[in-house]
């Protein structure tokens, strides 16, 4: 039975304390449920004392329902103080999620940089809220807000794919949290994944190719190998940059994709594993592109097998800094008249000039190293009219019309 307490004010009954035993707890402490109940004022003070015994029964047996629901369901409790939860959402992320989650050894430096550059924006809208509370609603708002307000630095709109990096990180941020019983539904839930534009892949024709190689002859012989690499192979700027000497079978003609350079400001330049399993391969490369890289190597006597081939100024041991082939390549073009091009422009241009003298798709996903056809397929197989006019007159032989 539970207790009852009498407050009292100036000599008069104002309410009663309510106080009851449920038991002990895993540790062996003794469970207390407590609370107020003031009388009506309709009631005499005569009748408080019989009102409050009512009451006081009544609170005891649903404390003690809810008590034996919760030893039944612990999950009840859990539920029960997420509820009462408020974290402020800048300091989860900071404080938990960003040093937990993508601090935790297994992310490399520039997905870090990533992270850490997108939760600034994120932080920044959401600031001062609590994470408990965020709806999907108002990340639909967010998302929003970032399609047709917020403008970078240079004054121009973020891009669908930037934007849907916005949700991911949102999702990832939220999933973290309700797997760490921080929040009780995941608001993310509620929210679509925003759809990608597809943009046509920047690519330099064949005729534009061939401008390159005629330029291109009077340029030393390193800058002429790294244009020959990545139209020849579609390689990546820093999968190129990470290749050794030892990394080029001269005689089976081909080159080993073993290492990736990134540039961070926090890190600097890093040598790690390529940006995927399937990024790890072996390429075929052409007697003639071949035949430059010997050329090259030949110009250095005491070139090691683990030397870089496009190494800094200071040693052969050193990769290049990665921005350097960019703006070296961006400089090319402007000079020779021709589209504004980055390294990974041509790898595009690679893709598409496979693509255009018959290769399968399969083999062009082997060479560029993604990991699934779909992603060659999203990318490079775009209809043209030339395409479309074969495609109809194969249709036409078939029925001999």
């Amino acid at each position: 039975m539970a207790t009852i307490i009498e407050n009292k004010k100036g000599g008069k009954i104002v309410s009663y304390k309510f106080r009851t035993y449920l038991g002990k707890d895993e540790f062996g402490k003794q469970v207390m449920r407590y609370t107020t109940w003031k009388p009506s004022e309709k009631l005499t003070p005569s009748k408080y004392q019989k009102a409050a015994e009512k009451a006081a029964a009544e609170w005891e047996k649903t404390v003690r329902q809810e008590y034996e629901k919760d030893l039944e369901n612990p999950e009840r409790v859990v539920e029960r103080n997420i509820q009462l939860t408020r974290t402020e959402f800048t300091q989860f992320v900071n404080g938990v999620w960003f040093p937990v989650f993508v601090c935790d050894g297994n992310h490399k430096a520039t997905t870090i940089e990533f992270y850490q550059h997108i939760t600034n924006k994120i932080n920044e809208y959401f600031k001062g809220r609590a994470l408990q509370t965020i709806t999907g609603i108002e990340i639909q708002k967010y998302l929003i807000y970032l399609r047709t307000e917020y403008k970078t630095s240079q004054g121009k709109p973020l891009s669908d794919k930037t934007i849907k990096h916005h949700y991911c990180v949102l999702a990832l941020i939220f999933d973290y949290a309700l797997k760490q019983d921080f929040i009780l539904k995941n608001p993310m839930d509620k929210v679509d994944c925003p759809t990608l534009t597809k943009k046509k892949v920047d690519a330099l024709t064949q005729e534009q190719v061939q401008k390159i190689f005629a330029d291109l002859k009077t340029y030393p012989l390193e800058f002429q190998c790294i244009i020959y690499l990545f139209i020849f192979t579609g390689i990546r700027r820093g999968e190129l940059l990470g290749l050794q000497w030892q990394d080029i079978d001269f005689k089976a003609k081909t080159i080993s994709i073993q290492r990736n350079v990134t540039y961070t400001t926090l890190s600097g330049i890093s040598v790690n594993t390529p940006k995927t399993s399937n990024s790890i391969r072996v390429i075929p490369i052409t007697d003639f592109v071949i035949e430059r890289l010997n050329d090259l190597k030949s110009l250095s006597p005491q070139v090691k097998n683990e030397h870089y081939i496009f190494h800094s100024i200071e040693s052969a041991l050193v990769p290049r800094y990665p921005d350097t082939v960019t703006k070296r390549i961006k400089l090319f073009m402007k000079n020779n008249g021709l589209p504004d091009m980055s390294p990974h422009d041509l790898r595009h241009t690679c893709a598409t000039l496979m693509l255009s003298s018959g290769a399968d798709i399969k083999s062009i996903q082997e060479i560029l190293g993604h990991t699934n056809s779909s992603t060659t397929l999203n990318f490079y197989v775009g209809a043209d009219l030339n395409r479309m006019q074969n495609a109809v007159s194969k249709m036409g032989e078939i029925f001999n019309l």
